[in-house]
């Protein structure tokens, strides 16, 4: 009988060790892993931004000054700017360009104007806006 006692304590104590792997695996994936999921179908599931670059000029230093048309239905968010030439990125900057939808707005570079050079802006959550002169 002894024997028997001991197989039945171990398969016991397998089944809590189980349950309680079980009990620890679903609480991460219900506290943890769940709502971080669920922010990132919620950030894919926002309208995009639609925008387009309508102008680029001299803003009389010598640098470029980029408009934006928004032409969607969603907040545009511009953090970097560069400049391409025959495709390739010949110079980078920062910037911080907010555009209402159904607004143009503009922003002052730190990467000098050229008139053969494409300029584009790329956002935090994709966005991205290209021009030329």
């Amino acid at each position: 009988m002894l024997g028997v006692s001991e197989v039945v304590v171990s398969v016991l104590l397998l089944l809590v060790t189980v349950l309680l792997a079980a009990t620890v695996v679903s609480f991460f994936f219900n506290v943890v892993y769940s709502p971080a999921q669920s922010q990132f179908v919620l950030e894919g599931a926002k309208p995009l931004c639609t925008a387009r670059v309508v102008a680029v000029a001299d803003n009389g230093s010598g640098y470029a000054r980029i408009y934006v048309y928004n032409r969607g239905n969603s907040l545009c968010i511009f953090d970097t700017v560069y400049a391409v030439y025959n495709g390739a990125v010949v110079d980078r900057g920062s910037i911080y360009l907010r555009v209402q939808p159904g607004q143009v707005g503009f922003n002052d570079t730190t990467i000098r104007y050229m008139p053969g050079w494409a300029y584009r802006l790329t956002g935090p959550r994709g966005e991205v806006a290209e021009g030329r002169p």
